[in-house]
């Protein structure tokens, strides 16, 4: 297998990407210590630079934060039962609302038949006829004739006399 590997020559490509990996790693270990203004020297072995590399480490899954996650869930929850309870709670008062209306409604009526029932009874009561036969049993009896009075010149006009109405 080393026979093989000696007569294997590197392409342009690998030659290219060889390069590019050295200066990287250069450039990372010059501004991976104090940014000194000094030159690489030629004789330091590589062994050095490859300790002071960090090792890499394989990183597990993140554990999730249940705190925010539980927050957002609550807040979705209360959302939605303001959602839901506000609705019910709203038509529940508009229903009392109507209701009590409606009681309010028919006391108006309650009431407007009332006040026409007694306006009929006051009208009946006062009627001419009524009057009149009040006075007879009063033992009151109708006048004989009627006489005014004028009082700019203190004299009496009987009835269906014209100068009594000013003509």
């Amino acid at each position: 297998m080393d026979a093989w590997g000696k007569d294997l020559v590197p392409s342009d490509a690998a030659r290219r990407s060889a390069t590019r990996l050295e200066a990287r790693s250069r450039s990372a270990r010059y501004y991976g210590r104090e940014a000194t203004a000094r030159r690489l020297s030629q004789a330091e072995p590589e062994a050095q630079y490859a300790k002071a590399l960090p090792e890499l480490k394989v990183v597990s899954r993140r554990k999730p934060r249940w705190g925010p996650i539980l927050v957002a869930l609550v807040l979705a929850s209360f959302l939605l039962g303001v959602s839901i309870v506000v609705p019910m709670l709203v038509s529940g008062a508009t229903t009392e609302i109507e209701s009590a209306v409606g009681e309010l409604e028919a006391q108006q009526r309650e009431v407007a038949a009332a006040a026409s029932t007694l306006s009929a009874q006051v009208s009946a009561l006062s009627s001419p006829e009524r009057v009149a036969e009040q006075a007879i049993q009063l033992g009151l009896v109708p006048a004989q004739s009627v006489h005014y009075l004028q009082a700019e010149s203190g004299t009496a006009a009987s009835e269906g006399d014209t100068t009594v109405a000013g003509r």
